[in-house]
């Protein structure tokens, strides 16, 4: 069995595409080993309002998203609110991977907010998600007033700016190959064998 190669991952949980390419590299981990590592990015930081044009816009695409999920993947999307804002599941995200369930975490907010509609940025949708896999999230934490999380998310941001990344999700096989956007998986499998050094179809 080759080693796994690292992915990183720049994605919001708002995102629509972050969560196809969640799904997506859920698919890959199927036909390759990899190692994902999920790092922050704010499609709307604090203080950021939403324009009319952005919520319509985001309206306008519903359709085509929700005939994506279900034709793709067999999932019936229902969306959390718009103005949801995620530096708080970001911070419990860094909490989550600190104690091994970062990926379990993950996963659990994005079916949250795209699959029940629930709204991720409430500090009692957080604690509920967080609870069944042992995480508990206090009002520091989840207010970005936790240093050691508070750190890694600001972190996570400064790469995102030193990379020139604007968009998600955005993505870093084994160091060397970026993949911008919710790519097919067919990208996702050359991206990964071209990060091991294997032989790649192109085509």
């Amino acid at each position: 069995m080759p080693a796994a190669t690292r992915v990183d991952v720049w994605s919001d949980f708002v995102c629509p595409f972050c969560f196809i390419g969640s799904l997506r590299l859920a698919q890959l981990a199927e036909k390759q080993p990899i190692d994902v590592v999920w790092h922050a990015f704010m499609l709307r930081p604090p203080g950021t309002a939403m324009t009319d044009e952005k919520r319509a816009m985001i309206r306008a695409f519903e359709p085509k998203l929700r005939a994506q999920m279900q034709e793709e993947f067999g999932l019936d999307i229902e969306r959390g609110p718009l103005d949801t804002q995620t530096l708080s599941a970001h911070h419990a995200m860094k909490h989550a991977e600190r104690n091994g369930r970062g990926a379990a975490f993950h996963d659990a907010v994005l079916r949250a907010y795209w699959l029940r509609g629930e709204d991720i940025g409430d500090a009692g949708v957080l604690r509920a998600l967080g609870a069944p896999l042992g995480l508990s999230f206090d009002d520091d934490l989840l207010a970005g007033r936790e240093i050691v999380s508070a750190e890694a998310v600001r972190t996570d941001l400064g790469q995102a700016a030193a990379y020139n990344i604007h968009g998600v999700p955005a993505f870093i096989f084994g160091n060397r190959y970026f993949v911008s956007g919710a790519q097919p998986l067919d990208v996702l499998e050359r991206a990964g064998a071209a990060a091991r050094g294997a032989p790649i179809a192109l085509h």
